[in-house]
């Protein structure tokens, strides 16, 4: 059994594209996601309770919520952070962000590839307590018909 919910998920973030000429600016997107959950049902007749796979999306979403995204694992990037600020060379570029607003993530560059792959991380790690959940796939989208797909079987 699939189900699917792809409504009322997401949020909105800046971030660059470190090496890309265009997307290499600061700018943002409102960032929608949605999850496929494949399995067996359970004795409810459930695969998950969507109220239950909501609240778990919504949790990640909110880490990255009106937040500048900066990618943890790119080389080309420089920390200059201070106590109450992030400041980050890139090219010779410095920016200067308050330290609230940013979430280093743990990803090479913060596409909607990488995005798609890390969200699909961390909703396996909440999903793998639920015995019947066989597999997810995680859509994220940057833009209107722009999206990246992750696709991951768990283990139970």
């Amino acid at each position: 059994m699939r189900i699917d919910l792809m409504e009322g998920l997401g949020f909105s973030a800046a971030h660059f594209i470190i090496g890309h000429k265009k997307c290499e600016y600061l700018h943002g997107h409102n960032w929608r996601v949605g999850v496929t959950v494949e399995g067996k049902q359970d004795e409810r007749g459930l695969v998950v309770d969507f109220l239950e796979l909501k609240s778990l999306i919504k949790k990640i979403c909110e880490n990255y919520d009106h937040r500048l995204l900066l990618p943890e694992k790119n080389p080309s990037i420089q920390r200059l952070s201070s106590k109450n600020s992030v400041r980050v060379s890139i090219h010779g570029r410095e920016f200067e962000f308050p330290t609230e607003d940013v979430v280093w993530i743990p990803v090479i560059n913060t596409t909607v590839e990488e995005l798609a792959r890390l969200i699909a991380d961390e909703l396996v790690k909440k999903l793998s307590l639920y015995q019947n959940v066989d597999k997810i796939t995680v859509l994220v989208e940057e833009s209107p018909g722009e999206s990246a797909t992750e696709e991951r079987r768990i283990k139970t």
